[in-house]
Formats: structure tokens, sequence, C-alpha cells
């Protein structure tokens, strides 16, 4: 149980760092919509006083890459629940295969059953905080990346 426990620790401290990462990741993205937003905003500006001008590639493309994102996000969102509710499915299995096995638990049953628990609690967990990164990743992508360009 001493290594279920050390294991769910260092888990735990990963997925922290995780989030550190993404709280620097919707800091960079923030300031990169400021930039996109500001330089869009002529964009649109110009292609109103000089239609024939206007850069109709960079307006449309505003629409269809918010699409592209979204359609990211929900993806890894879907994956991230979809590898979650297996997890609990099979944890499930195995506790009712336990408890309704027909034979009673052991001492090392039980402990075994302590740390199996542990290990899928703490990935319940981990998984969870992982959630906000994966869902700001695409977005981070698109934000940072226009922003490059649109400084150029």
């Amino acid at each position: 149980m001493m290594i279920a426990g050390l294991n769910a620790w260092a888990e735990l401290a990963k997925a922290t760092s995780t989030m550190m990462k993404t709280n620097i990741r919707l800091n960079e993205t923030m300031a990169a919509s400021g930039s996109v937003i500001e330089a869009r905003i002529k964009i649109m500006g110009d292609a109103t006083r000089y239609p024939a001008q206007g850069d109709y590639a960079e307006i449309v493309g505003m629409v269809q890459e918010k699409v592209e994102a979204i359609t990211k996000v929900n993806a890894a969102l879907a994956e991230q629940w979809s590898v979650m509710l297996a997890d609990a499915a099979e944890q499930t299995r195995h506790f009712s295969h336990l408890m309704f096995g027909g034979k009673p638990l052991g001492i090392g049953d039980m402990s075994r059953l302590a740390e199996r628990w542990l290990a899928h609690g703490t990935r319940m967990v981990t998984r969870t905080m992982d959630t906000g990164g994966l869902a700001l990743a695409p977005v981070h992508q698109q934000a940072t990346a226009n922003a490059r360009r649109l400084s150029e």
C-alpha cells in the first residue's frame, strides 16, 4: 500500500505541474487573443472602408478556425470522458466480481482492492485536473499562431 500511496502523490504532483503549465498557456492565449482581435478589427475596418481591397480570406477564416478549434476541443473532451467512463466501468466490474464471486475476501484481497481503488481514484482526479489543458490546447495553438502570423 505504501508504493500505491507514493505513486498517487507522484501522479498528483505531475498533474499539478500540468495545471501550472495550463495557466501559463492560458495567459499566452489571452495575450495572443488581444493582439489578434486588434489586428482583425483593423482588417474588418479596412474591408468596410475599401471593399474591393478587403482581406476576405482572413475574415472568412475567422469563423472557420473557431469551428475547427471547437471541434478539436470537443473531441479531446469526449476522448477524456470516454477513458474515464471505461475506467469506472472496469472498476465496477472488478468490484462486483469480488463482492459476488462466492468467496469471502481475505486481508490480501482487501489490501489489493484498496491499492486498486487508490490508483483508480488518483487517475480520475488527475484526468480531471488535465481536462482544462486538453480543452485549452487547440485554442492556444490557434490563437498564438494567429498572433505570430498577423504581427508580421
